[in-house]
């Protein structure tokens, strides 16, 4: 039998979370969590939205975490008219350097048949690192 490795460690020092509101969201969340307590990872939590109630959705992120791990939480506002959520959250991940992206892989969108939402799909195909979607 051999030593166990800390490689994982290596690969995710630093996650971001973007949180719609979803229960596929926190469930991203509750994974980044765990990495951060298993493996040390820093999360930064980011939620994107035109006009939202900033205090609400602080008040879930900050039940959900329940005072486990340390993490940085951002709102990020954008205009629909002149970007989009995924535009936005691949923005914020050319601007700051993440070892990976966690997040739901269908949000609030209204047709429960839908595998991946669009965001997610967007995402996972055009971000500069890993990213691991959550059902």
């Amino acid at each position: 039998m051999t030593e166990p490795t800390y490689t994982v460690s290596f690969w995710l020092r630093k996650i971001l979370v973007p949180i719609d509101g979803s229960e596929n969201s926190f469930r991203a969340l509750d994974l980044a969590i765990d990495f951060a307590m298993r493996y040390g990872s820093q999360i930064s939590i980011i939620h994107v939205c035109e006009e939202c109630n900033e205090q609400a959705i602080k008040e879930k992120v900050e039940k959900r975490v329940n005072g486990r791990v340390d993490y940085e939480f951002k709102i990020i506002k954008y205009s629909s008219k002149e970007s989009s959520i995924s535009n936005e959250i691949l923005r914020f991940l050319s601007e700051n350097s993440y070892d990976a992206v966690i997040l739901g892989a269908r949000g609030l969108s209204i047709n429960s048949d839908i595998n991946i939402g669009s965001i997610a799909l967007s995402i996972s195909v055009n971000a500069p690192t890993t990213v691991i979607l959550v059902r």
